[in-house]
């Protein structure tokens, strides 16, 4: 169990991380890096959501990973 909640963590501290460079100007919401690190954030905290059999949350990071995907694809078609 340690593990998934260890994949927890990395997702928040991915999630917060690119929100806060994303903010302060390091990261543009409009290159590739931010929506791949969102992706992987999403995915993190997916896994973890799921094994608390919190399912709000997993519908959640769903959206949150078809979002990031969505603009994965976005930005290699452009």
């Amino acid at each position: 169990m340690n593990i998934i909640k260890t994949i927890g963590w990395i997702g928040t501290v991915l999630l917060i991380g690119v929100y806060g460079l994303n903010s302060l100007g390091y990261i543009s919401s409009v290159s590739l890096w931010y929506p791949l690190l969102n992706l992987v954030a999403a995915i993190c905290l997916g896994i973890r959501v799921y094994t608390d059999k919190n399912y709000s949350n997993v519908i959640l990071e769903i959206f949150w990973a078809g979002i990031a995907i969505f603009a994965i694809v976005k930005y290699m078609v452009s």
